[in-house]
């Protein structure tokens, strides 16, 4: 295979890859991730804990592509691009590095401890007002965890189709 044919390929699953990422985050973020903490207590925690789940095993397998070949791309065609262009392209790469590491370091054990407090919960009649405490707080790191890794993925994004266009910005 060819330096260009590899190039391509890389293109591809890193778009690709980055589609699913930050669209299944900004769902993550804006949708289930809310509804868990607002409803959990009623019983959609098992529900949103199962579609966070997924979802999560989705996160991470693209995050690792994006990742993967996105240093590849970097690696290959801006190593030693010091334009405006290459600085909104590193910006973006960090967020997109920082946004993987608090999804890997602190949103997906939160939501593994929460749905594995769901589950005990729901066998429970009456769960401990220390259980509940324990998965409010829990509720509350997903959230903020969740959303900032969606903000970081955005400022990914952005960067990410405006590099090209930093020099006639900058």
């Amino acid at each position: 295979m060819s330096n260009i044919e590899l190039i391509v390929l890389a293109r591809v699953v890193h778009v690709m890859a980055g589609v699913i990422w930050a669209g299944a985050t900004f769902v993550l973020a804006a949708v289930i991730v809310p509804m868990a903490a607002r409803y959990g207590t009623e019983g959609a925690g098992r529900w949103t804990g199962m579609v966070a789940g997924r979802v999560g095993h989705t996160l991470g397998i693209s995050a690792l592509l994006t990742v993967l070949s996105g240093s590849y791309l970097f690696a290959a065609l801006h190593s030693k691009d010091g334009s405006a262009s290459g600085f909104v392209l590193k910006v973006g790469a960090i967020a997109a590095l920082l946004s993987l590491v608090i999804g890997f370091l602190i949103a997906r054990p939160t939501g593994r401890k929460l749905a594995r407090l769901s589950e005990q919960q729901s066998l429970a009649a009456a769960p401990p007002a220390e259980m509940l405490q324990k998965m409010l707080g829990l509720r509350r790191r997903a959230v903020l965890s969740t959303r900032f890794t969606a903000a970081l993925l955005g400022l990914a994004v952005i960067s990410m189709a405006g590099f090209r266009y930093a020099q006639a910005l900058f």
